[in-house]
């Protein structure tokens, strides 16, 4: 008959009994007779006795057993728990997982090498690269905050003012000047000119400025008041002329500026820049400092906010782009580099010797910092438990083999029995 190991102690016992008491009753009754029953019966006799003394070992260390005296020495795990649990914690922290037995373990083993190798697995890169693409994703989400954004402008603010651009901006502009590259800037400027000077709005300002100087005027005196009505009187003084005249004359003086480079005013109009370049290069010139002025209000200005805002939401959208999966060119990219980044690590055997040491050490400190918190887990996880979890979990790990000590008590006694039982006999013989 086939025993499960839950349940050999058990039936180890009950075959220790009922064989002993089966043969003390066919002997009694006179059914057998032979002196081989009765030294076979002293064995079952004492096969029950350590069936009987290994299956209340093996109890008393779970339960209580009602016995006067002995009653006390029962429940063993339950009443030694603290204890139990102290000496496990000591066992596991001081012996098992003592910090030398640790270190003399790193110690045979090389890390660098190994934590190379484990990254150089497509799968573990893949991985590991999939977590730093979530990880940038998460953070770009809040790349267009207005906290971000604020930090942004005082960051480009500080900056502004330590950076020197006045000389620079200077010399450029003598450059471009010097070089006529301004010319075609120029030119595109006065053909805008010429175009607004041809709007209906343009002739409508200059025929209002042009009422308003001759009421001005007018208003001084009364000769300078009669002048004007009698101008006007007798069409001397037309302002309709005077506005088609001006503009004509606008339009006649823009087109030979744009078309002459020679033209004084451009002359005039360069020189001017040009002494505006050169205070640029002083110190302590009003140029110096509007420009500065300029760059620090152009930096605070509310429109820089939205300037830096638009460019980091640019950014973030970029971001996510580039990194939505890890099959963008760019992920790609990144993989192929690190593979290649860990292929030459590898061949530089000072490399890793380098790496190996510097996680040992690192371990090391780590160790020495946290090693008690060994002790501390194994602690907590045993105080987590109930004494009835506790039991059932060491019932779990170790409940076979004390059923095989229960049946090895019936086995041995038996054989003891039997033995002593033989020498009896021969001795009476």
């Amino acid at each position: 008959m086939h025993l499960s190991k839950s349940n050999v102690g058990k039936h180890s016992l009950f075959f220790a009994i009922l064989g002993f008491v089966s043969l003390e009753v066919s002997i009694y009754l006179g059914w057998l007779s032979e002196p081989l029953w009765r030294i076979l019966a002293a064995g079952f006799e004492a096969a029950t006795i350590g069936a009987v003394a290994d299956w209340f070992a093996v109890s008393a260390l779970f339960y209580e057993i009602p016995i006067p005296i002995v009653r006390r020495h029962t429940n063993i795990i339950v009443k030694n728990r603290r204890k139990l649990t102290e000496g496990i914690v000591d066992m596991v922290t001081n012996k098992w997982l003592s910090p030398e037995s640790i270190r003399d373990k790193l110690a045979g083993v090389d890390l660098g090498e190994s934590l190379i190798q484990e990254l150089n697995n497509p799968d573990t890169l893949g991985r590991l690269m999939d977590v730093l693409r979530r990880i940038i994703l998460s953070l770009s989400d809040h790349l267009d905050s207005p906290k971000l954004v604020l930090w942004m402008q005082r960051i480009l603010k500080n900056q502004m003012e330590r950076l020197e651009i006045e000389k620079p901006l200077g010399e450029w502009i003598q450059e471009i000047i010097k070089e006529g590259k301004h010319h075609p800037l120029l030119e595109l400027l006065l053909d805008e000119m010429t175009e607004s000077i041809h709007k209906p709005e343009t002739r409508e300002v200059v025929y209002k400025k042009l009422k308003s100087a001759l009421d001005a005027y007018s208003r001084q005196d009364w000769v300078k008041g009669t002048t004007v009505w009698i101008g006007k009187r007798t069409g001397g003084i037309d302002i309709d002329l005077l506005a088609d005249r001006l503009i004509d004359i606008a339009l006649v003086l823009a087109e030979e500026v744009g078309r002459d480079r020679e033209h004084p005013l451009r002359q005039k109009l360069d020189r001017s820049v040009l002494e505006f370049a050169a205070s640029l290069m002083d110190t302590g010139t009003g140029s110096r400092e509007y420009v500065q002025n300029l760059k620090r209000n152009l930096i605070l200005h509310k429109g820089a906010q939205s300037i830096i805002r638009q460019a980091l939401n640019g950014a973030k959208e970029t971001i996510h782009d580039h990194l939505s999966h890890a099959e963008t060119s760019l992920m790609q990219f990144l993989i192929e580099r690190t593979q290649r980044f860990l292929h030459e690590l590898m061949a530089d055997r000072r490399s890793v010797d380098a790496m190996d040491n510097w996680l040992k050490a690192t371990l090391s400190k780590l160790l020495n910092t946290y090693h008690p918190e060994i002790g501390n887990i194994v602690r907590e996880s045993l105080e987590k438990l109930d004494n009835q979890g506790l039991m059932e979990q060491i019932r779990d790990k170790v409940g076979n083999d004390l059923q095989y000590i229960r049946l090895n008590g019936a086995v041995v006694g038996g054989l003891v029995g039997l033995t002593i039982a033989l020498i009896r006999w021969a001795w009476q013989a």
